[in-house]
């Protein structure tokens, strides 16, 4: 973080600066963060909580799973906040009184993973993919991008004659080259790249691990793609840490929007803006 940018977050944190510092008195300094793997595997959380634990003596100990996973961990008060990309299910989970509020700081969008460049739109390419049975990899772990992939195939069963099937793998087509991994982004693509399949993956992850594989990035500007992340907080006795970072998160657009690989932006702060 810039100095000028540091030096304006100080002014703006003073108050829960010294909240934190009679927590620490009586409490671990520490915070647990339950993440979608994006987040991480984009290097994201990496460049920007530093600067938070700087700022503020907290610690943030990272989980990162799929958002269905990291909801199942605030149900089980096993973490103290979260950040996921799975808008249905945030309102869902508040509605639930899992967590109080949801607040979106990010946005970038889904993108497609293949071997190969097509051309076209998003569901004429997702149809040829099963048309000419290429392989598929489905992160299938219930996690954001794991939700957008079964959306995508809900939408497209209502165009297409193709197959679909409602099982233990969600919703999808059926057809030998689809192959559910059960894991997180990075491995979805690591996976991909090494059987040539195609794959569904949030724009920062694959841009920061372009230079890595030999996957073609089919960035399409489908509304449907646009894809938010929102911090949700709970009622613990973490409160002021994690209202802290969620005004961290808020205050650092400046970083988000700067965060870039080959000078390509991962990530756009604020609510998507489509």
């Amino acid at each position: 973080m810039n100095r000028l940018i540091f030096a304006i977050l100080l002014l703006i944190f003073p108050t829960i600066q010294g909240c934190l510092q009679v927590e620490d008195e009586n409490e671990d300094s520490t915070i647990r963060l339950a993440t979608t793997t994006s987040l991480r595997d984009s290097g994201l959380l990496a460049e920007i909580l530093p600067d938070f634990t700087q700022l503020t003596g907290v610690e943030v100990d990272v989980i990162a799973v799929g958002s269905g996973a990291a909801m199942t961990l605030a149900e089980n008060n096993d973490v103290d906040v979260l950040i996921v990309h799975d808008p249905e299910r945030e309102i869902q989970f508040i509605e639930d009184g899992f967590a109080e509020n949801r607040t979106t700081f990010a946005w970038n969008r889904f993108v497609l993973l293949g071997p190969i460049s097509m051309s076209g739109s998003l569901f004429e390419i997702l149809e040829w993919i099963i048309e000419t049975d290429q392989c598929f990899v489905s992160r299938g772990d219930e996690s954001g991008t794991h939700q957008k992939e079964q959306t995508l195939w809900r939408t497209l069963s209502n165009e297409s004659t193709i197959e679909f099937v409602d099982d233990s793998l969600g919703y999808h087509p059926v057809w030998d080259g689809y192959q559910s991994i059960g894991q997180g982004m990075g491995a979805a693509i690591t996976i991909s790249d090494e059987l040539e399949c195609w794959t569904i993956s949030d724009r920062g992850t694959a841009l920061y691990r372009q230079e890595n594989t030999n996957l073609k990035i089919h960035d399409l500007q489908e509304t449907i793609l646009v894809n938010p992340y929102s911090i949700l907080l709970m009622d613990n006795e973490h409160n002021t840490s994690t209202l802290a970072l969620r005004d961290f998160l808020l205050s650092s657009a400046s970083e988000i929007d700067n965060y870039k690989v080959n000078n390509e932006t991962l990530f756009y702060s604020g609510q998507p803006n489509v």
